[in-house]
């Protein structure tokens, strides 16, 4: 962001230059002397930045030993951080002490009745932690601002809807995150980072950024959960683009996790998917049939087959890029699709320019990952049982935009290939039409 502060800066001399008109030999030399103080005065201000943070971070790591060898009643040989915040475990005293490092001082914060869970289970990225301790089924969450330390213990046990039920399995629980970045038509890029705690044994996740709870949700409900015993997972994970998949394949279950929120699928709730580029359909596949790719091989997922073949479409050469979308439709009657947007920055692609088609390139595979994942758990959807999983109860991103007309036209084909059972279709054609 720094050098391209300090490009645009330069950029605009030189525009201010060129604008004076014509140059004479006199001008010319003028001009790049202007160029080489301008070059001259970044290049000292990156300097001096640098021997700047040097100094501070040097004095930060001399006042934390000094408060160290000051403090002798807590036991500071556990701790994640920096020389910014740090996050020690006192297991005798089963204590947390948060202390935040600045030139100007140091301020702690302690945490009872909480203890170090493990490295998996401890995570630090500055300016934000999150700590779970699975024993006692507490969140420790937070972030820091100046000199104040930001934090909430959250009981995962109080927001736990299957709490009661008689857990069979011990699956430790573990920490995924997912780093989202949308970019603006003025080039302004905001990077978001989630962390989504599973637990897995109760069937439970829980969803946290910056420092703060979003959502704690069970994503099976409390009936099936028994039936998942002993100590491995079966939950695998992928983050593509800007959504995090968590396809828990004993249950035959999706979670979703996106910039909104999130969404709960049973596998069989999934009848197709389909790539649409500026709405124009590309591929798709659904439960009976696939047009657009071939499935073959294995996926590593652990599911049966994957589907390869391209989403390339037209030439990548000259071509406008408004949006680039996967679409699922379900076999909900609360819901009857959900979008995909992997476009990620809001301006017109034109893959004629260098950069553009490398975005658009980029957009393109994550597109193509996320096409494959759920066309692979379309075809395990054969194998699924009963819907376990809880009712949706969130929005990971917003219904599609398509027209009454284009969906009944989509359930009358499914229905007629043989995909939709006629009640499954007077269903479904009555929640479009608001019957």
């Amino acid at each position: 962001m720094k050098n391209k502060f300090y490009l645009s800066s330069l950029a605009l001399v030189l525009f201010a230059l060129l604008g004076g008109g014509s140059f004479s030999g006199e001008d010319i030399g003028f001009f790049f002397t202007i160029i080489l103080v301008v070059a001259g005065v970044i290049i000292v201000v990156a300097i001096i930045f640098g021997i700047v943070q040097g100094y501070n971070q040097k004095k930060r790591l001399q006042m934390i030993k000094e408060d160290a060898q000051n403090s002798t009643d807590f036991d500071r040989s556990v701790f994640i951080g920096d020389d910014r915040c740090q996050l020690y475990f006192d297991a005798s005293k089963k204590q947390v002490m948060i202390m935040r490092v600045m030139t100007e001082g140091i301020k702690k914060e302690y945490i009872d009745d909480f203890e170090f869970p493990g490295w998996s289970l401890a995570s630090y990225t500055s300016p934000v932690f999150n700590v779970y301790d699975p024993t006692r089924r507490k969140l420790l969450t937070g972030t820091y601002k100046d000199l104040n330390i930001i934090h909430q213990v959250t009981s995962i046990t109080d927001k736990d809807k299957n709490k009661d039920v008689v857990v069979n399995s011990i699956i430790q629980p573990t920490f995924k995150t997912l780093s989202t970045t949308q970019t603006s038509e003025m080039a302004s890029v905001t990077n978001r980072l989630f962390n989504v705690l599973i637990d897995e044994s109760h069937g439970l996740m829980a969803i946290t950024e910056s420092g703060k709870v979003k959502d704690v949700f069970n994503y099976i409900n409390a009936s099936s959960l028994p039936r998942k015993k002993g100590v491995k997972s079966t939950i695998n994970t992928r983050e593509i683009g800007n959504y995090l998949f968590l396809m828990d394949e004993f249950f035959k279950v999706l979670v979703l996790v996106g910039p909104g929120s999130y969404e709960i699928f049973n596998y069989s709730d999934i009848i197709e998917v389909s790539y649409e580029e500026n709405g124009n359909q590309l591929y798709t596949k659904s439960t009976g049939r696939t047009v657009g790719g071939a499935i073959v091989g294995s996926f590593l997922m652990g599911g049966a087959g994957a589907v390869v073949g391209g989403l390339s479409g037209e030439s990548k050469q000259n071509k406008e890029i408004k949006n680039m979308d996967i679409k699922i439709l379900l076999r909900s009657t609360s819901r009857t699709s959900c979008v995909l947007h992997f476009k990620d920055v809001d301006r017109v692609l034109k893959t004629k320019k260098e950069d553009d088609r490398k975005l658009y390139e980029t957009y393109l595979k994550n597109a193509n990952q996320a096409k494959d994942v759920l066309s692979v758990i379309i075809d395990d959807a054969k194998q699924a049982s009963t819907p376990i999983a809880q009712p949706i109860t969130q929005s990971v991103v917003a219904p599609a935009s398509s027209s009454v007309a284009d969906e009944l036209a989509k359930l009358a084909k499914l229905k007629a290939d043989g995909i939709l059972t006629d009640e499954e279709f007077r269903v479904q054609k009555s929640k479009l039409l608001g019957l």
